[in-house]
């Protein structure tokens, strides 16, 4: 065998080895929460359409929730892995003394750093192992005939 097919077979080994490592290493991590959410904050009109109506006080507020509304009114946003707080979800503005401030709770559904390692390693171990198959093939054509 020339030194360029050893090297070929060597690299498809290696790609083969490193994509079952991996996908190993998926498999014993403990499965994460793909859902984070976001609370964020603007500041509203008193006489906007549904104040009234759909708005708590902050006094009112739970603890929990008063320290999201907190963190969001100093950055804009606020980034939970847990559900908020149902007195945020059930009212769209929140009156803080004088001032009013819409609502917005968005959920974001992520790919877990598990599943994206699992799908890269067994495609690593897949692609490897064809390549390795393969060249053993092409190899043997171009064996002579004795």
């Amino acid at each position: 065998m020339r030194f360029d097919s050893f090297l070929i077979q060597a690299l498809a080994t290696l790609m083969l080895v490193a994509g079952l490592v991996l996908a190993g290493y998926a498999l014993i991590q403990p499965p994460q929460s793909s859902t984070t959410y976001s609370l964020s904050i603007q500041q509203a009109d008193k006489n906007d359409p549904g104040v009234r109506s759909s708005s708590v006080r902050y006094g009112d507020l739970s603890d929990e929730a008063r320290i999201a509304f907190g963190h969001a009114k100093l950055h804009g946003s606020y980034h939970m892995s847990s559900k908020p707080p149902d007195s945020l979800r059930s009212h769209s503005y929140v009156i803080d003394h004088e001032s009013v401030y819409s609502l917005t709770i968005s959920e974001t559904e992520h790919i877990t750093e598990r599943m994206a390692n699992l799908f890269g390693g067994t495609m690593s171990a897949v692609i490897g192992a064809f390549i390795f198959v393969s060249w053993l093939d092409v190899l043997s054509g171009f064996r002579t005939n004795e």
